[in-house]
């Protein structure tokens, strides 16, 4: 694998934990994710006209595949929020961030794909890795902790709601490149979540509170619509120059930035079996993507 490719992949890792590091410290993080995701279309929107005049939409299919995608991402919105409000960065994101095993799943069961060892292997260390990072030491008496905590501690439940709509919507991103420009898409799936999203949040919220939240801190809401942006064209240039595989296997490595951040930043506890937990998923993660 490429310097560069490696570098880029990297440092999209990192963006993508630190803006889940902002979204956890603000104050009304539906607020803050609604304010970040405006101000990400409006610095998207000079590159998104450019790409569509210079490539246009040809097939009609390609509204309704970026709707369905819109709507997955606001249902991935709601749960995401919901997740850090009720728990630690260095447990929630972890877990959610463990999608590639369900999604291998899912091409399984859903779209015919057929899954090697290697790719058994490596859904199995995710979900040991999830198992672990619920637990808050490696003992006896914690070995039933985490299935007590699914059915019984919220931030785990809306983290596993949140897995579940990121391993939705990337199966149906996947299919809907077939039918519109990658650059195009990235604008147009936040464009459509936010049709829908906007309505909850003035259903939701009131002006005061959006004012709060603003005026908490304008500089991070900025850096985060910037940083996602850019996070997300850095994989998109990762994809021309090494393989797919590759790119996602490595990407998997933001789940150990956000525990060290977690941990470090946010003093969160259980850094060390959480950090553990991490490592394994990443492995997983890698396995799957490489598995053939």
């Amino acid at each position: 694998m490429s310097t560069l490719a490696i570098g880029l992949v990297l440092l999209s890792a990192l963006f993508h934990a630190l803006r889940s590091l902002f979204t956890k410290e603000s104050g009304d993080k539906q607020i803050f994710l609604w304010l970040y995701s405006l101000f990400a279309l409006l610095f998207f929107s000079p590159l998104f006209f450019f790409f569509l005049y210079r490539v246009g939409i040809d097939n009609p299919a390609a509204y309704a595949w970026c709707a369905g995608s819109g709507f997955t991402h606001f249902l991935y919105w709601l749960f995401l929020t919901n997740a850090y409000k009720e728990g630690d960065l260095s447990h929630v994101y972890p877990i959610m961030r463990s999608s590639p095993a369900l999604v291998l799943v899912i091409a399984i069961l859903f779209l015919g794909e057929q899954v090697s060892l290697q790719g058994v292997t490596g859904i199995l260390l995710v979900a040991v890795g999830v198992y672990i990072i619920n637990m808050k030491q490696i003992s006896g008496e914690e070995l039933l902790a985490p299935l007590i905590s699914l059915f019984h501690d919220r931030s785990t439940q809306f983290a596993f709601l949140t897995l579940i709509a990121v391993a939705f919507y990337s199966v149906v991103d996947k299919m809907a490149v077939d039918y519109i420009h990658p650059i195009l898409f990235a604008f147009f799936h936040l464009f459509f979540g936010m049709c829908y999203y906007t309505p909850y949040i003035i259903f939701t919220k009131n002006a005061a509170k959006i004012k709060k939240e603003w005026h908490s801190g304008p500089g991070r809401i900025i850096l985060s619509g910037v940083i996602g942006i850019v996070g997300y064209a850095l994989i998109l240039f990762a994809f021309t120059i090494e393989r797919v595989s590759y790119i996602v296997s490595l990407r998997q490595t933001s789940i150990v930035f956000a525990v060290l951040m977690g941990s470090h930043f946010l003093k969160e506890k259980h850094g060390g079996i959480r950090l553990a937990g991490a490592l394994i998923i990443f492995a997983g993660g890698f396995l799957i993507s490489m598995a053939e």
